[in-house]
């Protein structure tokens, strides 16, 4: 992990008028660790390693108590000593003499059931219960349909949660400012992240904008938002401004700062859009988050396409294509949207939209998809496009499934209706649980309107 994260809890019992010999009698300790969240695959161990000190001068008998919040058949541990003790045993005490340090670690080991895991350790002294101090630990699964992302910590996350809740997809909660910095292989463990900075300056650090470029450019898919989020970085008079962050957006995001203030309160989806057509937002609070005090006005660059309109007929959000992956980004924060019901359907549209992985092509492909069902490239690693067509002049149900050799199901890429034309829909060799799929032959089955044909797709690593 490369997460260099130090919460160091610096508790101590202070009085009035201290002379020498009361000052001897305080009970204090630092508690120092280098890390709280991680994602991981199934059956590994994470072990939050840190270092417990005695800081008094005088000997003192500590107790750390731990409470779960994880799946049933998750294990979690508490590790002091040389001891690891078995996840039954919840409440530990040990002795330290003044100055004398024990290292106090957490374990979590995610099993069977994809979700998220929290331990959280509770240490206090046994000589003054008043010196006390809490920390949580957090793994996230694999297999999860996406990953939430909130870099705020306001409390406004629950506008996000709710949504996606009210979705059907499944997620973990990444917490920027208590987990620290995701890690570039953690990113990848999901083919989707929504991403909301809040009102946070800085909730889009240098590293996480190249991370995410990376991301984005292997296949993932990003929905980024967050009040003032353009003008910040965008901006030549705002204090985030940077050239480099400039150009991140309008390469990554397809967008810029046209005004830092679009003097609206709603945000309307264009007629024919594929992510959220007619949808109608009020976006001035409401029942959420007052956020929206100066919505950015956005600009597009030729990659990008604009989604939504303010009511004063300026851009509001934007999406785009950048290397294999596309990004939906809103000019307003998504806590700012009034209503559940309008929140919930913003994000089940832009949601859907990423996850399908179906985008419209320039192509030559015949009307048919008998003739016109194409792999490229194939062999392939890490991800290939499936091309067919849509024949006809109405829109048709699609349905597009990957099967691997014994005729499972393993991937459900799209189910749903598509207008006539070419298409693309894009697989990266992972299964419906979001786990990599090994070597070997594949078969994809396209199913348009009651025409179906197939192809095998070999996936090589």
């Amino acid at each position: 992990m490369t997460r260099a994260r130090i919460l160091c809890l610096f508790l101590i019992l202070t009085g009035s008028c201290l002379t020498a010999a009361a000052a001897t009698a305080q009970y204090s300790f630092t508690w120092e660790f280098a890390d709280q969240g991680a994602v991981n695959d199934f059956f590994v161990l994470e072990d939050f390693v840190g270092t417990f000190t005695n800081t008094a001068a005088v000997t003192d008998s500590f107790e750390v108590t731990l409470v779960k919040d994880m799946p049933a058949a998750w294990q979690a541990t508490i590790c002091e000593g040389p001891v690891c003790y078995p996840p039954f045993i919840t409440v530990h005490t040990f002795i330290l003499g003044p100055g004398e340090a024990t290292n106090l670690d957490f374990a979590i080991t995610a099993v069977n059931d994809a979700g998220q895991g929290t331990s959280t350790a509770t240490v206090r002294s046994l000589s003054d219960p008043g010196v006390t101090a809490t920390n949580a630990f957090r793994v996230i699964s694999t297999g999860l349909d996406l990953l939430f992302v909130d870099a705020d910590g306001s409390g406004n996350e629950t506008f996000h949660t709710a949504a996606l809740d009210a979705s059907g997809r499944t997620y973990g909660v990444w917490s920027r400012n208590v987990m620290g910095k995701l890690a570039p292989a953690e990113l990848a463990a999901f083919g989707t992240i929504v991403w909301a900075t809040g009102q946070t300056a800085g909730g889009l650090a240098d590293d996480d904008r190249t991370d995410l470029a990376d991301f984005v450019s292997a296949g993932g898919d990003l929905y980024l938002n967050g009040p003032d989020l353009a003008y910040d970085y965008c901006a030549p008079a705002s204090p985030l401004y940077s050239p480099a962050a400039a150009l991140w957006f309008q390469t990554v995001l397809g967008v810029g700062i046209a005004a830092d203030n679009a003097v609206s309160t709603t945000a309307v989806g264009l007629a024919g859009d594929p992510v959220v057509a007619g949808l109608n937002l009020t976006v001035s609070g409401g029942d959420g988050a007052p956020v929206n005090g100066a919505p950015d006005v956005l600009t597009t660059t030729p990659a990008s396409v604009v989604s939504m309109n303010y009511g004063t007929g300026q851009p509001a959000a934007v999406y785009s294509v950048y290397g294999e992956g596309r990004t939906y980004f809103s000019g307003f924060g998504f806590e700012g949207i009034d209503g559940a019901g309008a929140r919930a359907q913003m994000m089940t549209a832009v949601v859907d939209w990423l996850t399908s992985e179906v985008v419209a092509v320039a192509d030559d492909l015949p009307s048919s998809p008998g003739s016109g069902l194409q792999v490229r490239p194939n062999p392939f690693n890490p991800q290939t496009s499936i091309l067919f067509a849509v024949g006809g002049d109405t829109a048709a149900r699609v349905e597009v499934v990957v099967f691997d050799i014994r005729g499972r199901a393993v991937r459900r890429l799209f189910d749903g209706p598509l207008l006539p034309g070419p298409q693309q829909v894009i697989w990266n060799g992972r299964d419906d649980r979001g786990r990599n799929l090994g070597s070997g032959v594949y078969l994809a089955r396209v199913l348009v309107g009651s025409e179906m044909r197939a192809v095998k797709m070999t996936l090589a690593k």
